[in-house]
């Protein structure tokens, strides 16, 4: 068995010493076994490894919520253009209810301009189209 001198650590070995032997005369502990070390070393080891699992998995959630974000983002910014557009070409109510009306004033313009019309009874459509043709011939 080799003898190791204080002066073979380092400073901050020493200090790390200095702290474990402050803990042992805090703690009354008289004595360590080795395997309950490994023990805490190896729950240690474990906690970081879970730890480091469950870090790279949030960051993996993190970036697909991100570009789930992003691609959101782009079709709000789609929608509010086409509801720009949509709001530019928006008729108002009273201009569509106007120009119904006038469609309908008119409409039933005609129709009593078409009852008021008195076509004769002698009336030959046939013979107002030979002269119409006739006139264009000549022509």
């Amino acid at each position: 068995m080799a003898g190791v001198e204080l002066r073979d650590f380092s400073n901050e070995d020493l200090s790390l010493l200095s702290k474990s032997a402050q803990l042992y005369a805090d703690l009354g502990v008289h004595e360590l076994e080795l395997n309950y070390l490994s023990e805490l070393y190896y729950g240690l080891q474990k906690d970081r490894i879970e730890n480091n699992l469950i870090i790279a998995q949030q960051q993996t959630d993190l970036q697909r919520i991100k570009t789930s974000i992003d691609e959101t983002s782009k079709d709000v910014a789609v929608l509010e253009r086409f509801k720009s557009t949509a709001e530019k070409q928006l008729i108002p109510d009273g201009d569509v209810q106007l120009q119904s009306s006038n469609q309908l004033a008119t409409k039933q313009a005609l129709l009593d301009r078409q009852r008021a019309l008195e076509i004769p009874k002698d009336f030959n459509i046939e013979s107002i189209m030979q002269k119409v043709h006739s006139l264009e011939r000549k022509e």
